[in-house]
């Protein structure tokens, strides 16, 4: 893949493809000829992200727009506030979840590009699901991108109503 989209210019909430995809796609690899894909999250109050998982083939960075992101970078615990930053090598084990009572604002790249798609397969299926994800499922999906190593992490202390205690097993 060589071609690079014309430029563009996107508004605050929009997305570039894969529409209702969390994360947002701002560019993917069909925008930057495979070289990135870029993206916007956001994680609510107290709320897991991905399960701990590593990618076999992309490196990814993750910059703290707004809010407090705990992440998890091999068995180091890391907590990030708006402006902080974490490079992700690939091989590298990793997991984030929102630290506190508000959302958390999040911009990310993964190099090289067409993680989307498995975002757009995941969030399809998460859509799908009443009650907990099945970490099968979630395993399966990732294959080819790397793997799942094991559950989401909590921020301490999260309310026990919260989502980080109540989305996964």
């Amino acid at each position: 893949m060589n071609d690079i989209a014309a430029p563009y210019v996107l508004a605050a909430g929009q997305e570039r493809s894969h529409p209702g995809t969390t994360p947002r796609i701002k560019a993917g690899a069909a925008d930057t000829g495979g070289a990135m894909t870029a993206v916007e999250g956001v994680l609510g109050a107290w709320a897991p992200g991905p399960p701990l998982h590593v990618h076999d083939a992309e490196d990814e960075c993750i910059y703290v727009v707004e809010g407090r992101l705990l992440v998890q970078i091999g068995e180091e615990l890391h907590q990030l506030g708006a402006g902080s930053f974490a490079w992700l090598p690939r091989g590298t084990p990793h997991t984030f979840a929102n630290a506190g009572p508000s959302p958390v604002r999040m911009f990310g790249v993964t190099v090289p590009g067409g993680i989307e798609e498995f975002f757009a397969a995941q969030s399809a299926y998460l859509a799908s699901v009443h009650g907990p994800p099945d970490p099968a499922e979630l395993a399966r999906l990732a294959l080819g991108r790397g793997s799942v190593l094991g559950p989401p992490i909590s921020a301490s202390p999260a309310p026990a109503d919260s989502p980080a205690m109540a989305q996964w097993p």
